[in-house]
C-alpha cells in the first residue's frame, strides 16, 4: 500500500554539466588552468572517458560553493592595500 501526504514533493531542477571553457569563464580563468586544477584534484570535477585522457565536466554549483568555501578575509585587506600603492 502507497501512502500519500499532502506535502508534495519538491520541483527538483536539474543541473547541468557544463565543459571547462563555460566553467573557466564563470571563475574568470583560463580553460587550460582549469584542466589543469581539475587534474589535480583541486577544484570539483568529474572525468568522463577512460586513459591517460579524461574530458572534464563541471557544476556551476560545485564550483560556487569551492570558491566561497576558500574565501580568505585577510587576502582582501591585501590586495585592496596593493592597488591603492599602485595608484599613488
Amino acid at each position: 500500500m502507497i501512502r500519500r501526504t499532502s506535502v508534495p514533493f519538491p520541483a527538483q531542477s536539474r543541473e547541468y554539466y557544463v565543459e571547462a571553457a563555460e566553467a573557466a569563464r564563470f571563475l574568470s580563468i583560463h580553460p587550460r588552468t582549469l584542466q589543469q586544477l581539475a587534474r589535480a584534484g583541486i577544484v570539483p570535477a568529474h572525468p568522463l572517458g577512460s586513459g591517460p585522457r579524461h574530458f572534464w565536466r563541471f557544476l556551476l554549483s560545485e564550483l560556487d560553493d569551492w570558491l566561497r568555501a576558500r574565501i580568505d578575509s585577510s587576502c582582501g585587506a591585501v590586495r585592496v592595500i596593493a592597488k591603492e600603492r599602485k595608484f599613488q
